[in-house]
């Protein structure tokens, strides 16, 4: 009787062990991620991150060298008795332990690496910091999946449960990430992680008695004080980034900071801030005091001071975001209005308004911090620029809004909702972006009032790409709404560093095209097309080399062959964004890698398009470092046990590797689109992360629970049909499904989210437990290199999920994640008897 109540007490103390220390894995990983967004650069962050998460394979590894050779390892089959337990209770409370410590020390670390990823390519050492930082992340990751490791394979006849408490762990993880983060820096937010896995490491060593209880406590306690004495820690951030560049003003001062799951936002004060982009060299207008507004330590605008007279915004009037109202104006059809501002960030669109009279305006800002500022604590300096009568101002992703209102604007505009650095230096490649897809323009469209106009105003790029794209997508867009002639409706005009793009619903008039020309010629813009425009008028002010816009433009309206031939030949990938492959922002080819190689020795790094590199750098790295470590622990295992290994059926290595790294990939892989498709649908991407993740672990764990009904292969067979079944249907049908509900409320669409996510997740959590207890009754010698093989093929699948999705589209991606279930199903892995 106290045997089993022992047995049972350790049973509860290892499982509480499991959930938290994978609720305070996961968190980490976030945190880690809004970290290196402020500090770095994402992509960057994508790299160190996907690296340091080959942890998990690297703890098989250890786990298969240190089981093999050992007394009770012949007895695996059946359960192991006490004496035989305590090496395993040992490792996992010591890795529970080293996770909870170095959680924050190697967080602490990592903020003394002067690691700066634009020097990467002159200064070698560099490459040694780059290093640093693999090593850093690398430990606590690996603690942590030794620990989970081993409460899976020791005893792998309850692999089902502990599953589930693994995954609904680090489900709860992933949404408890989410609400530290609002309203926490990272860096104050780690020490609430800190405490999750500190009480994971507790419940692991109980287990061992008060002689590890008292010491681990001692420790876990100074680090905890010391965590809380300097909390939050302090981020490094790239002296490249917009912030540090500006704190060398003039009386540079942070005046105001708030963090979020969107964004840490800074508001800086100097005499000397003047945010007018793009600014006609010829203007002779003042630009009143502004604050300088940074979201994640890159530019964001300004706070423009406003007292209700508009006499001061005359400056407005010299940027190329002005020009659609100088056209509407000019027509001669009255006031301008109702207008559509998207992404309103610090008000410099609806000062433009107000300059020119148009009501009434309707506002979209996703960040609740920016809405929260302008109308707090800068609602006095910025004229209470957000509750003006005539302006209203919602909290909504700009898309999402945009589907599901039913009104129509004179003016829909979308004006640098990004910074230039985070524009020139291609860390947006990876991104999906709704905004700027085919789909999205042709919703702009139907929303515009008869004569009204769309207008998007993005920075100007060397080489052109982005402004080339953006106007091949206004053409697709307008094709596909039927229109015959798009040239007729469509202007592009450059500054030396804005181009704006102008998208009318109807062809635009002789006074409009007179409007045009007048507002350039006074500004000294460039036209880049116009319906009527000749040869001779381009290239005048802002001379370029050669004026690519004007010839691509022609290329592109030509349409057919012509334009086909342009799109194949051209050095950067410039077809049109869909909502299928959403990344607007990628525009790397092979060929491209050339010219950027020899730019690198005489342009500023940040103008390459490093993010895809980057990409593909990741995945090679992955590739190499899983290799092996999968192929390591096979040949201890060879060496160790030779004759077993030749005894044993033929081929278990090759199915136990198809197996798990299938299972692998798969998850991740439809995972990936889940959280890419509901981006849009839920309009927030906090909201569909974090949907997404806590609900896809949650299910998969209710699916794991229930792992244990009918036979092996039944079971397993029954769960390919709804995974493959499932992915099927939303490769085809779900963009239009989602579509349909987009007008319902936030509680209705997370209900529909959590819906299309528990059909297919609670079916894939079948597959891992199964595949443990198959090897557990027949080869389990194999135990860590399975979990090994799983972990790796979940680092690699991030990086191939992306590049899967960039060049064949998020349909393709969901057919590659049915067709990972398929293989795995066919390796026979799972013997078809009961379990």
């Amino acid at each position: 009787m106290a045997a089993s109540i022992h047995l049972r007490l350790t049973t509860l103390s290892r499982d509480a062990a499991v959930f938290l220390l994978s609720a305070a894995t996961l968190a980490y990983e976030i945190v880690l991620l809004r970290a290196f967004s402020i500090g770095q650069w994402y992509h960057f962050a994508f790299m160190v991150i996907s690296i340091a998460l080959l942890g998990f394979g690297a703890s098989g590894t250890v786990l298969a060298a240190w089981r093999t050779g050992k007394p009770w390892d012949e007895r695996l089959g059946a359960r192991p008795g006490p004496e035989h337990q305590r090496p395993a209770k040992k490792l996992f409370g010591l890795s529970a332990l080293a996770c909870a410590l170095t959680f924050p020390g190697c967080f602490w670390v990592s903020q003394k690496i002067p690691f700066d990823p634009f020097l990467i390519v002159w200064d070698r050492r560099q490459w040694l910091y780059l290093a640093e930082y693999y090593l850093v992340f690398f430990l606590p990751f690996f603690f942590a999946a030794t620990a989970i490791g081993l409460a899976l394979i020791e005893r792998a006849e309850r692999s089902p449960t502990t599953y589930f408490v693994n995954l609904v762990g680090s489900g709860a993880g992933a949404a408890l990430a989410m609400v530290l983060l609002t309203g926490r820096s990272p860096g104050g937010t780690l020490f609430f992680v800190f405490a999750m896995a500190g009480l994971a490491a507790l419940a692991a060593v109980t287990a061992l008695g008060k002689r590890w209880l008292v010491p681990a406590g001692i420790l876990l306690v100074a680090c905890g004080v010391f965590l809380f004495w300097r909390s939050p820690l302090p981020l490094r951030v790239s002296q490249y980034k917009g912030l540090r560049v500006a704190e060398n003003l003039p009386q540079a001062t942070i005046i105001e900071e708030r963090s979020g799951p969107l964004g840490q936002i800074d508001v800086l004060q100097s005499p000397a801030v003047r945010y007018a982009p793009g600014l006609s060299l010829v203007s002779t207008a003042r630009i009143p005091p502004q604050l300088a507004l940074f979201v994640d330590a890159d530019t964001a605008g300004a706070i423009t001071q406003f007292d209700g007279n508009v006499g001061p915004l005359e400056y407005l009037d010299w940027l190329t975001p002005a020009l659609p109202y100088f056209l509407l104006e000019g027509n001669g059809e009255g006031d301008i209005g109702p207008v559509l501002i998207l992404g309103a960030g610090s008000g410099s669109g609806i000062l433009t308004a107000l300059l020119h009279r148009a009501r009434p305006i309707q506002a979209v800002e996703l960040d609740p911090n920016i809405i929260g500022l302008m109308r707090g604590r800068f609602a006095g300096w910025s004229g209470r620029l957000y509750d003006l009568p005539g302006v209203q101002v919602h909290r909504a992703e700009a898309r999402a809004f945009v589907e599901s209102s039913s009104d129509r604007f004179r003016l829909i505009e979308l004006s640098l909702v990004d910074s230039f650095a985070a524009a020139t230096a291609g860390i947006s490649a990876l991104g999906e972006n709704y905004l700027y897809t085919v789909e999205a323009f042709r919703g702009y469209y139907r929303h515009l009032s008869p004569g009204g106009v769309l207008a998007v105003t993005r920075w100007i790029k060397m080489p052109p790409r982005d402004n080339i794209k953006l106007l091949a997508t206004a053409v697709a867009a307008l094709e596909r709404e039927g229109v015959i002639e798009p040239g007729l409706q469509l202007v592009q005009v450059r500054s030396w560093a804005t181009a704006t793009l102008l998208l009318k619903r109807g062809a635009f008039t002789a006074a409009e095209l007179a409007s045009l020309r007048d507002f350039c010629r006074k500004r000294l813009f460039d036209i880049s097309w116009a319906p009527d425009l000749r040869p001779e008028e381009v290239n005048r002010f802002n001379i370029l080399e050669q004026e690519f816009y004007y010839e691509a433009a022609k290329r592109i309206l030509a349409g057919g062959r012509e334009r086909e031939d342009f799109f194949r030949r051209a050095t950067f990938f410039l077809r049109p964004a869909t909502d299928n492959r959403p990344y607007f922002f990628h525009f790397f080819r092979w060929r491209a890698l050339p010219v950027l190689l020899r730019a690198a020795g005489v342009h500023w790094l940040p103008f390459l398009e490093w993010g895809y590199i980057v990409l593909v750098a990741t995945l090679v790295q992955a590739a190499i470092f899983s290799l092996v470590l999968i192929l390591l622990p096979l040949m201890i295992l060879r060496r160790a046990s030779a004759a077993q290994a030749r005894s044993g059926p033929t081929g278990v290595r090759s199915r136990v590797f198809g197996y798990f790294i299938s299972i692998g990939l798969g998850f991740l892989f439809l995972e990936m689109v889940l959280i890419q498709r509901l981006v849009f649908f839920l309009g927030n991407p906090t909201f569909a992360v974090s949907v997404v993740l806590a609900g896809i672990l949650v299910f998969a764990g209710m699916g794991s629970f229930l792992a244990g009904r009918g036979s092996r292969r039944n079971s397993i067979r029954k769960a390919t049909v709804w995974v493959v079944g499932s992915c099927v249907v939303y490769a085809v049908g779900l963009r239009w499904a989602l579509g349909h509900l987009m007008g319902v409320s936030m509680g209705w669409k997370i209900l529909a989210s959590l819906a299309v996510i528990a059909v297919p997740a609670i079916w894939m959590g079948r597959f891992f437990p199964s595949g443990l207890r198959a090897l557990q009754g027949s080869e389990p010698r194999l135990l860590p290199w399975a979990w090994a093989v799983n972990g790796c093929a979940s680092v690699i699948a991030a990086p191939l999920a992306t590049m899967v999705s960039m060049s064949g589209g998020l349909a393709t991606t969901l057919v590659c994640a049915g067709a990972c279930y398929l293989i795995a199903m066919s390796t026979r892995l799972i013997p078809a008897r009961p379990l």
